[in-house]
């Protein structure tokens, strides 16, 4: 109740208790009336916020922190700085060593060396800005800020030592903790899985599946935060922490289930969403977009292990829901068109599309991601 809710309640009490009417209560009751509504409201106020920090799914950030580093044993990961190994060309007849700390730049990022190199050396080299918006891929090319007197001022990215990650994102990070709870390992079933592999930083979650045709074994596919398709780097992540806890401690599964390796441990298969919007504004593509991209971000597939009472707002896009999540935006248009590329083969025009069907090991690890948007 609003503090003026709790003020004309307390006011009618009041008059109810004597038998009058409200406009015949003196100034002295008034006045009584309107501090009891201020303690009751500051009293229900404190209660909420009480009653909210019980529960990891709705506590504020400091009881969240405190909660999560003793349930999952970690606060939210950090932003990752990218490292990369890079070819350089010797200036012939040089000697002059590169030494730590020299500067490189690609377009607004700075990356300095980690160590001091002799001319025509590979150089190792780390981005000052942690995160993904400084990913460099093999082949990208680096400037130095300042002339090199040994070697070419222009160095090659030859192999991407540690793939940068952004911070966790904080409801991602009370996911786990929640998950953490309602999530109830027992002896490698699925909720183990996922468990484990919340251990790794760039990965949002996981999806275990029972191997079709091998007895025994299970199939994981692995989903990224960003990017969405894990690298092998992460998937070789997954793999340890699947094997080890983070103590390195081996689990028992490293005995029982040798089959856990880059065979039945996988990235997730994508299926492409291409959306039109008939008579949308151009001004609002941008709005749009966020908006379809989380609608898709919350379609995910249905484990029967987990997911006890399916509802079909697990796994299935529709056209009704992209509607009413544009609508709900204010984004504005006359008709909604989905298309959908199943696993990247052909792309139809459908009214709703079911994806990563438990039944189909076709479709397992399948999530939707938005390739395009024509307005």
């Amino acid at each position: 109740m609003t503090k003026e809710e709790l003020f004309e309640q307390i006011k009618l009490d009041f008059a109810n208790i004597y038998n009058i009417s409200v406009d015949e209560l003196g100034v002295n009751f008034l006045a009584e009336s309107a501090v009891l509504a201020t303690s009751m409201y500051s009293l229900q106020l404190r209660i909420n916020e009480i009653s909210a920090n019980v529960w990891a799914g709705s506590a504020n950030m400091e009881t969240l922190l405190s909660i999560g580093s003793s349930k999952i044993g970690r606060l939210p990961f950090p932003a990752v700085s990218g490292i990369y190994t890079c070819t350089t060309v010797l200036i012939s007849g040089e000697t002059a060593t590169i030494p730590i700390g020299t500067r490189f730049k690609k377009g607004i990022y700075i990356y300095e060396s980690l160590a001091t190199i002799n001319p025509g050396d590979d150089i190792q080299v780390r981005a000052l800005t942690a995160g993904i918006d400084s990913v460099l891929i093999v082949s990208n090319e680096l400037q130095s800020l300042s002339p090199l007197i040994s070697i070419n001022d222009i160095i090659t990215v030859s192999a991407v030592d540690t793939a940068p990650s952004d911070a966790e994102d904080i409801e991602d990070y009370r996911l786990d903790v929640v998950s953490s709870f309602t999530l109830r390992p027992n002896g490698g079933n699925a909720s183990d899985y996922i468990l484990w592999a919340s251990d790794v930083a760039a990965i949002r979650t996981v999806y275990p599946y029972a191997a079709d045709g091998n007895a025994g074994k299970i199939v994981v596919y692995c989903e990224g935060i960003n990017p969405f398709i894990p690298t092998s780097a992460t998937i070789d992540e997954v793999i340890e922490a699947i094997k080890y806890d983070t103590d390195g401690v081996g689990r028992v599964l490293v005995d029982l289930f040798p089959f856990i390796n880059n065979t039945y441990i996988l990235p997730i298969q994508v299926t492409y969403i291409n959306i039109v919007l008939t008579s949308g504004v151009a001004g609002q593509q941008a709005a749009a977009k966020t908006v379809i991209e989380d609608y898709l971000y919350n379609i995910r597939p249905y484990l029967p292990t987990l997911n006890k009472t399916y509802n079909a707002s697990f796994d299935t896009i529709t056209q009704q829901g992209l509607i009413k999540a544009l609508s709900d935006n204010d984004i504005t248009f006359t008709a909604v068109t989905l298309k959908v590329k199943p696993l990247g083969g052909v792309e139809q025009t459908v009214t709703e599309y079911k994806i990563g069907d438990a039944n189909d090991p076709t479709y397992y690890g399948e999530i939707p991601v938005l390739e395009s948007l024509i307005i």
